[in-house]
């Protein structure tokens, strides 16, 4: 397959990944391609290089790649993006596909559409057991295997492989929409939830919460990150901020006052306790919102030296040092608040 795939070994292994963009970008304007796959936001910012490098040409994949079949995505869950995709796909006969490989093996790949699920690859070397997630402080856990796996129910997925591992929780967790064949989405990480104050959101409800904002809007998001602001001498009460990226024209103030309040509403609807907190005048105040000029998760990343790559612009963010940290760098680069 080398010699269909691109970039060639000389671009691929430039360590700099702004270097890497710049080099590749004019690289494959005169080349063939017929299928992209990467992590969604770092694609986004390579498109952005790419159109730049022929402004006369519409921003749409059709008019680089016209025999585009396919676009692979992994790594973040891909709700917040569906709707820039769906635009840079107009015009083209590309179909998106979602692939779910982690570190420790290859896990589930999409064989249906969007919406549909992933189904479990069950002979690659991996034997799969599922934790239920609510099981995983106890000493002895209940342990599904694929023949007695549930649907409907949040699972920690447990590994063991002929690489060596043994049981091994890989810290993701997916739920099971059909069992024969197993098929699954992708739910968050065992450490990817909001709860300081005892409103248990997981990374489903925060993403797919700020998906629906954006929609309401007539939105789309870049990237967001949402962490905890703790009572202080400034606040009575405690609550979340979001730090969000539009891709688009960011919204007025209005536009951002919507936005911040239809994520609140969404998850009063996907979560009891989170509305529990937020209802009766106690607990949590309403969440906040600042907005960001295009380009500052980016800037932020780089700052961090985790620019590019297997790295990931964390969408909930429980260390209170990294979020002190990215809201020191939004300082002058917020254009909306909410």
């Amino acid at each position: 397959m080398r010699r269909f795939t691109f970039p060639p070994p000389e671009l691929a292994l430039i360590a700099d990944w702004e270097q890497k963009v710049a080099a590749i970008s004019p690289a494959v304007l005169n080349e063939n391609i017929r299928a992209i796959a990467g992590t969604p936001s770092w694609l986004l910012i390579f498109f952005e290089h790419l159109f730049a490098l022929r402004p006369q040409l519409p921003p749409q994949l059709a008019a680089f790649f016209p025999d585009l079949e396919l676009l692979v995505h992994g790594g973040v869950n891909f709700a917040p993006y569906r709707a820039q995709f769906d635009t840079l796909l107009q015009g083209s006969r590309a179909e998106t596909r979602e692939a779910y490989a982690a570190s420790e093996g290859f896990i589930a790949v999409a064989d249906r559409g969007p919406g549909e699920g992933l189904r479990l690859i069950t002979d690659n070397g991996l034997f799969y057991e599922f934790i239920p997630v609510g099981e995983l402080g106890n000493a002895k856990p209940t342990r599904h295997w694929v023949n007695d796996l549930q649907t409907g129910i949040d699972y920690a997925i447990a590994i063991t492989s002929c690489a060596g591992l043994w049981s091994y929780i890989i810290g993701d967790t997916v739920r099971f929409l059909e069992k024969s064949p197993p098929r699954l989405v992708v739910t968050g990480r065992t450490s990817y939830a909001l709860s300081s104050f005892g409103e248990h959101l997981t990374g489903e409800d925060v993403e797919t919460s700020v998906a629906e904002a954006a929609k309401a809007i007539g939105a789309s998001v870049s990237d967001f990150s949402v962490g905890t602001l703790f009572p202080s001498a400034e606040r009575n009460r405690g609550g979340h901020l979001y730090v969000v990226e539009f891709s688009s024209t960011p919204p007025s103030v209005d536009g951002a006052k919507r936005f911040i309040e239809s994520v609140d509403r969404e998850l009063c609807h996907r979560n009891d306790d989170y509305r529990a907190h937020r209802s009766g005048g106690f607990g949590m105040d309403p969440p906040r919102l600042l907005v960001l000029r295009r380009g500052s998760f980016e800037a932020w990343m780089k700052s961090r030296g985790k620019l590019g790559g297997q790295n990931k612009v964390p969408r909930i963010i429980n260390d209170q040092g990294l979020f002190a940290s990215l809201r020191d760098f939004s300082t002058g680069r917020i254009v909306a608040s909410a």
